[in-house]
């Protein structure tokens, strides 16, 4: 008699009985489509709204007649294969065309202090459209002539930029915006920085900076806080030792960055300028606020700036 491996067997018939079984109650997943299946795209970058600027995005740019303010705007218009549609938001619309030699920025005529100073929907007409946004205002910190016509530390450094600010967070196009500020502010307990705040320039200064984080929150939009050192080499606008003895810092373009407000020294205008639009078009660059000085080594590559960012970003 030939014997049977129990177990073979039952195994054998439940194979037989079970499958068919399962089958019938089988089921599977739903097909999810991803955002690049079905003939279309991966989401594009330049959609986030945090995403460095592209080429021919609209940049908007206040205080552009300053110094770094003039040389934020010539290195935007001079970038390779950019071109950049740049707006300047201008106090005297003739001058600026005048100090800027470029036909082909747009000019917008815009008070931030005093009597006449543009409304918010005006701010917001001025940057409609605009991916990136600069502002580069200010005063004098010790009280001179710049100050007629209101234009103090309190209403230029935290009122105006407040609004700017908030006019941004308005403007759905908006990815970046760049402040430019002082080392400083959070050290004015302390020399010289004591000395500096006699009038409040610092504490100005940081209620602007507070008032676009806020708004850069409330938005999505990303913000950099840069915060250069004592600017000096031209262009000279400011009614200061640095403008009165021409000092022109370094031969080199080479630059110390911390994060937040810990460094002190010199910062050569055309390095800030470089750090300004670096915020606005390196992807490192996300939500960050940093102090800046010149030094002596040789300027930094566009991957020593990502480096430098992304050093930062850890920070956070």
């Amino acid at each position: 008699m030939t014997r049977i491996n129990l177990p073979i067997l039952l195994f054998a018939l439940l194979q037989v009985q079970l499958l068919p079984c399962c089958n019938a109650f089988a089921f599977q997943l739903p097909k999810i489509q991803m955002p690049w299946e079905g003939g279309t795209s991966p989401v594009s970058s330049t959609n986030n709204k945090k995403s460095a600027i592209q080429s021919n995005d609209k940049v908007v740019i206040f205080g552009a007649t300053g110094g770094v303010g003039q040389l934020v705007t010539k290195k935007l218009s001079a970038r390779d294969g950019k071109n950049y549609q740049l707006t300047i938001a201008a106090r005297d619309a003739a001058r600026a065309k005048e100090t800027l030699e470029n036909d082909d920025i747009d000019v917008v005529e815009l008070n931030l202090v005093g009597e006449n100073k543009a409304t918010d929907t005006e701010l917001q007409n001025a940057m409609k459209g605009a991916t990136g946004v600069v502002v580069s205002v200010g005063t004098t910190a010790f009280p001179t002539k710049r100050w007629d016509g209101g234009n103090n530390p309190k209403a230029i450094d935290m009122e105006a930029v407040t609004r700017i600010a908030n006019a941004a967070s308005n403007v759905d196009t908006v990815r970046r915006l760049v402040l430019l500020t002082s080392v400083g502010v959070n050290r004015t307990k302390q020399m010289p920085f004591l000395i500096l705040n006699l009038f409040g320039v610092l504490d100005a200064k940081r209620a602007g900076e507070d008032a676009v984080k806020n708004a850069a929150t409330e938005a999505g939009f990303s913000y950099s806080i840069v915060r250069p050192g004592r600017l000096v080499g031209g262009p000279y606008t400011n009614l200061d030792f640095a403008n009165l003895f021409k000092i022109e810092g370094g031969a080199e373009n080479g630059v110390d960055i911390a994060f937040g407000d810990e460094l002190l020294g010199d910062c050569k205008r055309d390095v800030c300028a470089e750090a300004v639009v670096q915020c606005l078009e390196n992807d490192s660059c996300v939500d960050l606020e940093f102090s800046l000085v010149s030094n002596e080594d040789a300027a930094l590559t566009d991957d020593g700036w990502s480096s430098a960012f992304t050093s930062m970003s850890g920070t956070l």
